[in-house]
C-alpha cells in the first residue's frame, strides 16, 4: 500500500504516531525540543511519509515535484542526523524505531517491510551481490538490536528476530529466530501482535 491521496498520509501518520508514542501532538513537540529517541525516531518517518506522498503524485503537477525534493533533502539531512536510512515506498503503515541513543544505527534497505513492523538500535536490512537481491518481510515483524538480514529472502508476519542474529534464509510465519545463520528457536501463533512488534 502507498501513500496516494492526503487520506492514506494522515492515516500513515497517524499510525506510525502511535508506534512511536506521538499521538499528542504537544507531547511530540515538547520531546522532541528535549531530544527524546521516540520524537526524533518520529520526526524521520513522518519526513519520509510526506517524501512518498508527494512522489507518488509527481506526475500530477509541478508543486509535488517541488515539495518531493524539498523533503528528500530534509530526510537526506535527518538520516545523517539520527543515523537512518529508509528508501521511501518501502515500509508499511504503523513502523517503530526504537533505541537509538543505542548507537549502531538502522539501515532498512528491504523490497518491502509490512504494517506494524518494529526496528532495533543497530538492524541492518541490505542486498546481497545485487540491488534487486534484498529483503520482503512481512506484518507485525520485530528485529531486536544488532539483528541483520540479507539478500532475496521472505521473513514473514509475525516473526520476532533475536538480538544480533543474522537472516540469511527465508522464515515462516508465527516464530522465533536467533542465532548466526538465523534459525528457528520456537513457533509463536497469538492473536495479540504486539509483542511481535515492540
Amino acid at each position: 500500500m502507498f501513500i496516494k491521496t492526503k487520506k492514506d498520509l494522515l492515516f500513515f501518520l497517524r499510525e506510525d504516531a502511535k508506534r512511536n508514542g506521538c499521538e499528542r501532538y504537544l507531547y511530540y513537540l515538547v520531546h522532541l525540543l528535549g531530544g527524546a529517541e521516540n520524537a526524533c525516531a518520529y520526526r524521520y518517518i513522518k519526513c519520509m511519509r510526506m517524501c512518498e506522498y508527494h512522489k507518488n503524485n509527481m506526475s500530477k503537477c509541478f508543486v509535488h515535484k517541488f515539495f518531493y525534493y524539498t523533503y528528500y533533502f530534509k530526510l537526506l539531512r535527518l538520516g545523517h542526523k539520527y543515523n537512518i536510512y529508509i528508501p521511501v515506498n518501502t515500509c508499511g503503515y504503523g513502523l517503530r524505531i526504537m533505541h537509538l541513543s543505542g548507537g549502531g544505527g538502522v539501515l532498512l534497505n528491504a523490497k518491502r517491510i509490512g504494517n506494524y513492523c518494529g526496528f532495533n538500535s543497530g538492524v541492518l536490512i541490505g542486498n546481497k551481490e545485487s540491488q534487486e537481491a534484498r529483503p520482503t518481510i512481512g506484518d507485525h515483524t520485530a528485529f531486536g538490536p544488532g539483528a541483520k538480514a540479507f539478500g532475496s529472502i521472505e521473513i514473514g508476519s509475525n516473526v520476532f528476530v533475536a538480538a544480533n542474529a543474522v537472516v540469511t534464509k527465508n522464515i515462516p510465519d508465527n516464530c522465533v529466530v536467533g542465532g548466526i545463520p538465523a534459525k528457528i528457536i520456537k513457533n509463536r501463533v497469538t492473536d495479540d501482535h504486539a509483542i511481535f512488534a515492540n
